[in-house]
């Protein structure tokens, strides 16, 4: 940490509070967006929740990220990132409750607004958290917390059915709130130190921007380019979730079952590219291999998928699936490619609100190309070519630019 109002007081103690509360974060913040569908049916005997509604369930977790993504900077701005971290845990752990108790489909529908909204304003916060209480860890730390995000969103399939057999869907739902009560903690701690940093620190921020202001950070290539990998992840991952069990199965001949364990692939490879990946990307030279890499593999992926799909149907889903890593990138060059936590979070905010948008766009469109050609093999090109749109930010990476020496117009020494 950098702030005078927090260093002189047992500084090693606030690091790895700090630390902790960001992983606790991390642990809890994708529950609520698995939890749900693997007890559907348990809950459609209570609450009407047939393919239809459980669909527009699922299209608000990217929509509520982008609008996240707009208003979370300017609120740390306000309360700080330990006390946003402390206002989204409140807000998350009410939502969690909300979602297990409602007696109607509505009031789901709008805990479940309100809780995505506070994980997108924790998918804001953890880079700048990260770059204010490690920023000299930024690789390693977003590497754990990443990885922890993965867990999140593994945990609900198996312990969410565990506990909704065992006691009930509601109880199910309601109990994730645990982990945001949990995670609340070290911010609670940390929260007057924050105060007293903010104090030490207002003249910095009075000479900051006004961000994320989309016109401000545009005129950064770095910030464009990390927005740029991030987006064509999300868009390729969101995709493939969706058309992957149905082309493995209407165009590679594959049963039910091996679609599904290709779809569980899929997901378990980004465990060790959240581990590996933001290590590599904070090293000199690294980012520019990564996003080559990321673009190969996922043409590769997808041309197989096209082409060729029963040849090898699960090395061509593997290769997919390490075409998405420029999103655990972008997480750690959020932190690395910015001189400041205030920054970090700004440019969080910008990464967020674009990339989601984007990524929500994608199961849209390569849906209704299948519809209108009946065919799955155009939604995979268009997938082929937008993994292809990375490229560019290889060149941009490699000039090691900071966000803030690009938008004063100076270069680094």
């Amino acid at each position: 940490m950098t702030s005078s109002g927090t260093t002189a007081l047992h500084p090693r103690s606030i690091t790895w509070w700090g630390i902790a509360g960001v992983l606790l974060l991390a642990l809890g913040a994708r529950t609520g967006v698995a939890a749900l569908s693997p007890i559907a049916a348990e809950v459609e005997l209570d609450v009407p929740l047939n393919g239809l509604w459980l669909g527009l369930l699922g299209t608000i977790p990217p929509l509520a990220y982008a609008v996240a993504g707009v208003f979370t900077p300017r609120i740390a701005r306000a309360l700080s990132l330990e006390g946003v971290a402390v206002l989204v845990s409140v807000v998350t752990a009410l939502a969690h409750v909300s979602r297990g108790f409602t007696p109607h489909y509505w009031g789901l529908f709008i805990a479940t607004i309100v809780l995505m909204l506070g994980v997108g304003s924790i998918n804001v916060i953890l880079p700048g958290l990260v770059k204010l209480y490690a920023p000299g860890r930024i690789g390693q730390i977003t590497s754990l917390y990443s990885t922890a995000m993965a867990l999140s969103t593994a945990a609900p399939a198996g312990v969410g059915l565990w506990l909704a057999e065992a006691f009930d869907w509601r109880w199910s739902l309601a109990s994730w709130a645990l982990l945001s009560i949990v995670a609340m903690v070290p911010w609670l701690v940390l929260l007057r130190f924050a105060w007293s940093r903010r104090t030490a620190e207002a003249a910095v921020l009075s000479e900051l921007p006004a961000l994320p202001s989309l016109g401000a950070l545009w005129k950064s290539p770095t910030a464009r380019a990390i927005t740029l990998i991030f987006s064509v992840s999300g868009v390729t991952a969101y995709s493939i979730f969706a058309l992957l069990p149905p082309v493995l199965i209407e165009q590679a001949g594959a049963s039910a079952g091996e679609a599904a364990f290709a779809l569980t692939l899929f997901s378990l490879t980004g465990i060790p590219m959240s581990l590996t990946i933001p290590l590599l990307a904070v090293r000199k030279g690294w980012p520019s291999r990564l996003v080559v890499f990321a673009a190969g593999s996922g043409v590769s992926g997808f041309l197989g998928l096209a082409l060729v799909p029963e040849l090898a149907p699960l090395l061509w889903t593997v290769l997919a699936a390490l075409g998405t890593l420029s999103f655990s990138m972008a997480l750690a060059l959020i932190g690395a490619r910015t001189a400041t936590h205030q920054m970090a979070t700004n440019l969080s905010g910008f990464v967020n609100t674009v990339g989601y948008l984007v990524a929500g766009v994608g199961p849209v469109v390569t849906g209704l190309l299948h519809e209108l050609t009946g065919e799955w093999i155009w939604s995979l090109f268009v997938l082929a070519g937008l993994s292809l749109l990375a490229l560019p930010a290889s060149a941009v990476f490699a000039r090691e630019n900071t966000v803030e020496h690009e938008l004063s117009g100076s270069t680094p020494n």
